[in-house]
């Protein structure tokens, strides 16, 4: 008996950043049509980093430094960790213990 070989697809947004990744013997005929073939190395190597990869016409490459930066500063800021939110706790506590707030 033949074991069929998977298909992997990648799918893009309107951008051409990677928007999810597809393999026809789990997916079937959920894939979508503009989703591209690829090649079982290639899914590995943009999957563990597809933020580094983009569809540039009918290319797919790595982003430059440039876009990545630009990217990262488009984002919204991080909300403040545990650690920074207790530090703030800790501190107007401290205040109202100390007759300050």
């Amino acid at each position: 008996m033949k074991v069929k070989q998977s298909q992997y697809y990648v799918a893009f947004d309107s951008a051409g950043n990677i928007a999810g990744f597809y393999v026809d013997t789990i997916h079937g005929d959920a894939i979508p049509e503009t989703a591209i073939p690829i090649t079982q190395e290639q899914w590995e190597t943009y999957s563990a980093a597809p933020h580094l990869y983009k569809l540039d016409g009918d290319m797919i490459r790595e982003k430059t430094t440039e876009e990545i930066e630009d990217e990262l500063a488009q984002q919204p800021p991080l909300p403040p960790s545990m650690e920074q939110r207790l530090n703030a706790v800790e501190d107007m506590l401290l205040g109202i213990l100390l007759g300050g707030v």
